[in-house]
């Protein structure tokens, strides 16, 4: 019996170290919808890609940076394993699983106007028109908000044209980016935009997996580790959030007509 209980030990382990080694023999395929500095590519600032790259590092894979239309017919097809950039104001999809928050988006309002500093709270912009991009607005939770009159835009550059051409007082968008906005209009010598003290969404990002990928949860796992080794060693802020110290990284060039009509 026990030579028996043996054998079926090792079989097990033998199994194991299988599955453990297919996932690391086999490029995982992973998509994201291109954001300015977020998500890139062309050797442009991408912060959320490098961030996985980085937690899976151990992990042969690819991310591929596209639109939401193909990001969206590559998982169904199959083209793609997951994608890094579920964000929590969507419902989670049907056929995927999902990794452990491992960044976060926060959104404020920020305006030329100096009361945007006080507008921490949503009900403070009932029927007021507000930018937003698309990639927050066409979200479960804010079609949810009807009390705002939400001007979409494609991207944060269109977002800040709206707010530059007064198409809309205030915009609600990544603080960071607000953040790397108000470079660029100081190295001009502008007034930087007025942002909120407190976020008026904080919209937690994880990786999907499709079930359909045999090691999704390997993948998963490998994610959440990594991350943590990333803060633990202090190199997750590195990557993920922009030197303030350093020049702005949004493309100056363009954002050139905006910083000449502001």
């Amino acid at each position: 019996m026990i030579k028996q209980w043996f054998k079926c030990a090792i079989g097990a382990a033998l199994i194991s170290i299988s599955a453990t080694a297919f996932v690391h023999a086999d490029e995982v395929n992973l998509v994201g919808n291109k954001v300015e500095t977020f998500i890139n590519d062309n050797n442009q600032p991408s912060r959320l890609s490098a961030l996985v790259a980085a937690a899976l590092k151990d992990t042969p894979h690819s991310i591929t940076a596209t639109t939401q239309a193909w990001s969206g017919s590559g998982l169904r097809s199959g083209q793609f394993d997951g994608y890094i950039d579920h964000y929590s104001l969507n419902d989670p999809q049907r056929g995927f699983v999902y990794s452990q928050t491992y960044a976060q988006v926060n959104l404020h309002v920020a305006s030329t106007d100096a009361d945007a500093a006080s507008m921490n709270r949503l009900d403070q912009l009932y029927r007021k028109r507000v930018g937003m991009e698309n990639r927050f607005a066409n979200t479960d939770q804010v079609r949810s908000q009807r009390a705002v009159n939400w001007a979409r835009s494609p991207d944060f550059i269109g977002n800040m044209q709206q707010l530059a051409g007064q198409r809309v007082n205030y915009i609600v968008a990544d603080k960071v980016m607000l953040d790397e906005m108000n470079k660029l209009l100081v190295a001009i010598d502008e007034e930087p935009l007025y942002i909120s003290s407190k976020p008026l969404f904080v919209v937690d990002i994880s990786l999907g997996m499709s079930t359909n990928f045999s090691n999704a949860q390997s993948v998963i796992n490998a994610l959440n580790e990594g991350i943590q080794n990333l803060k633990t060693s202090n190199e997750y802020d590195n990557i993920y959030l922009p030197d303030q110290s350093a020049p702005s990284t949004l493309d100056e060039a363009l954002y050139e007509d905006i910083l000449k009509r502001w």
